[in-house]
């Protein structure tokens, strides 16, 4: 059993090969590519693999370039960091893929599934899945990932994954940090602000509060059917969804 890993961090490609070891008898893994260039050169030499293990985004771009007029009829097993957007394309085209970071359970299944295929065939990229999950993925990219904020004297980056809430307050919209520091936003409204962040990670609770999904404990039940969301570090009022909203929310909550 010849293995092929694509991966450029160091640490991420030496767990994938020792979990993945113990799933085969007497593996060889190939060197491990950490880039597409060299990526290509490898396959269109024809090389006697059985199975790749491909992450997505590479130091020199996105793994699909690999595909670019290079026919490959080996069965890959895509890794990705990327969220539930991309792995539901996966999923609907019966692309095997693995979330970052790796779990135990779901390599078992990708490397069960790719045992029970009758041949190479069944497993080879599809060029239309590929285009769909690439389109996805650059979606995802237009998302604002950093804010530059104004604190006293000095402007400070912030990355999204920093923030636990967004307020609006006498006019002003205010994040508060997981760390508990709060920070004047240059967006004028919670409208304007939600539009540019991605909505799998921040839910828009009530015309007060933008929450991020890190943030949040628990949901309870409260009066007449709305939800109260209790999240860290808790603001000054109490959170609360609608009735009408509240299935919808439930919705976006179960699609962690």
């Amino acid at each position: 059993m010849n293995i092929l890993i694509i991966e450029d961090e160091d640490s991420a490609a030496s767990q994938l090969t020792t979990m993945a070891a113990a799933h085969f008898d007497k593996p060889h893994f190939v060197p491990v590519i950490d880039n597409i260039g060299e990526a290509r050169d490898f396959l269109m030499a024809k090389p006697s693999i059985d199975l790749i293990f491909l992450d997505i985004n590479l130091s020199d771009g996105l793994s699909f370039a690999i595909f670019k007029d290079l026919v490959i009829d080996i069965p890959i097993i895509f890794t990705t960091a990327y969220d539930q957007y991309a792995i539901q394309a996966f999923e609907l085209n019966s692309i095997d893929y693995l979330l970052k970071p790796i779990r135990s359970e779901k390599l078992a299944q990708a490397i069960t599934k790719f045992k029970r295929l009758d041949g190479r065939n069944r497993m080879i990229p599809d060029m239309l899945s590929i285009d769909n999950v690439r389109k996805l993925i650059n979606a995802e990219a237009a998302y604002k990932r950093n804010f530059l904020v104004p604190f006293k004297d000095r402007l400070i980056p912030l990355h999204v994954s920093d923030i636990a809430w967004f307020e609006l307050q006498h006019g002003l919209v205010r994040g508060m940090t997981h760390s508990k520091t709060t920070y004047i936003m240059e967006e004028k409204s919670l409208e304007e602000l939600s539009e540019t962040l991605n909505p799998w990670e921040f839910y828009r609770a009530n015309r007060q509060y933008l929450v991020s999904r890190k943030a949040i404990k628990d949901v309870q039940h409260h009066f007449n059917g709305r939800l109260y969301v209790n999240i860290s570090p808790a603001p000054q009022d109490k959170i609360l969804i609608s009735k009408a909203r509240s299935g919808h929310f439930k919705t976006w909550m179960r699609s962690m």
